[in-house]
């Protein structure tokens, strides 16, 4: 995946696990709010539209700093940066405690907690694969791909207790807390000049091909097709857990507790295949040429949804879906190490995909609904999706391509 001397020779698992942990925070963060959306309905009546982007609103945030976040912590190192995403969170968390009543402090404060997760975000990947070795890289990709889920089920198990008797401050309370320990940890990180977070140290070499060199024209070119397949593939993936759950509903005549539980096989099957990508990968086999195969049998989990009626294909469906959901995310944040190493990959490359990555979540579940509202039948809209995923198959085709010609004009 990447040339030794690209990498720190061996594996700082005390940088690897924090820039880990930054991610489940993250994302802790971005998906409190849903488990507890209806009780805070319930207590506050707010206009739809306002909740609704309680959510979107992380979005929005993430594609307007990600990548300047990712250049100053290149050039200038985390440590300030990493306290300015602490405080971010934590201030914006008390204003959502303080003002819960008003729809537009509390979008606001989720604003607040959306600039300061992005921080986070961008760090988790640059700290997890700038302290690996080449030998633990693929596994530790395969870990921090899990993030997403891990924080949406953290969010879960907090707020689950809470909302049974009616209450959601504690979800809120946690997050306090859980940021209070994490700047903690990272005083020790900043701290330990054993461990790489970019701008010094070992992380800042000067030499040709070293941490701080810039991209080629040609590896620019590839960065930007990776951009396009994070914003593509994650906007299909929002597309599909958004509505699957409805679909279930409205096409299938499930009841709404039935819709949730079908809607965990896809996520614990992502879970196992996501963690399992990773010894993939490390047995040598190329990030771009497996999420293309992965994208392909994506595509068929949508193109089997008209067809889901069937309880054997519907399964086959969610199966084949949820599998190359896990495998796809490992695959798509190991193509910056994959290009530049592991030590160029830092800050400033995860910046340029997260922003993609943002962009697929504020797109994927609009564009969704809106096909349905045109009433387009969900089936149809799948077998679009479908398409769509098999569209995306060559933006990984031309980051081969890319990265191909980036090594032989090295």
């Amino acid at each position: 995946m990447s040339s030794p001397e690209t990498l720190t020779p061996r594996t700082h698992w005390h940088g690897v696990s924090f820039g880990i942990c930054l991610g489940f925070v993250a994302a802790y963060f971005q998906f409190k709010v849903p488990p507890v959306l209806p009780t805070l309905f319930e207590a506050y009546a707010y206009n739809p539209i306002v909740a609704g982007g309680f959510m979107s609103i992380f979005a929005v945030a993430g594609m307007a700093v990600s990548v300047h976040v990712g250049k100053a912590i290149q050039r200038d190192g985390a440590g300030r940066y990493l306290a300015g995403g602490f405080a971010l969170l934590i201030v914006g968390s008390l204003c959502g405690l303080i003002w819960p009543e008003q729809g537009e402090l509390m979008l606001t404060s989720r604003l607040i907690e959306g600039v300061g997760a992005a921080v986070l975000a961008v760090c988790m990947p640059a700290y997890a694969n700038m302290n690996s070795s080449p030998s633990h890289l693929p596994i530790v990709i395969g870990m921090q791909s899990c993030w997403i889920p891990v924080g949406q089920l953290g969010a879960n198990l907090v707020a689950q207790p809470s909302v049974d008797v009616g209450v959601w401050q504690p979800v809120w309370w946690t997050g306090i807390a859980i940021v209070v320990v994490l700047a903690a940890w990272s005083v020790w990180i900043v701290r330990d000049p054993s461990i790489l977070i970019g701008g010094r140290g070992k992380a800042k070499d000067d030499a040709p091909g070293g941490a701080d060199s810039p991209m080629t024209p040609v590896e620019r070119r590839a960065m930007y097709a990776a951009v396009g397949l994070f914003f593509l593939w994650q906007a299909q993936f929002m597309a599909y857990f958004t509505w699957l759950p409805l679909f279930l509903v409205e096409v299938h005549g499930v009841n709404a507790g039935m819709a949730v539980l079908i809607n965990q096989l896809p996520v614990i099957v992502l879970l196992a295949f996501a963690l399992g990508t990773g010894f993939i990968l490390r047995a040598g086999i190329g990030a771009a040429p497996l999420l293309a195969w992965a994208l392909l049998l994506q595509a068929i989990g949508w193109l089997l949804i008209p067809w889901s009626d069937n309880t054997v294909i519907g399964i086959i469906s969610l199966v084949a879906w949820g599998s190359a959901a896990g495998i796809c995310p490992t695959c798509l944040w190991a193509l910056p190490s994959v290009l530049l190493g592991g030590h160029r990959a830092g800050t400033l490359a995860f910046g340029m995909v997260l922003s993609g990555r943002y962009l697929g979540i504020l797109v994927g579940p609009i564009a969704a609904a809106t096909l349905h509202q045109w009433q387009i039948g969900w089936t149809t809209i799948a077998v679009m999706f479908g398409g769509f995923t098999v569209v995306t198959i060559g933006f990984a085709i031309a980051f081969a391509q890319f990265t191909r010609r980036a090594r032989a004009t090295a």
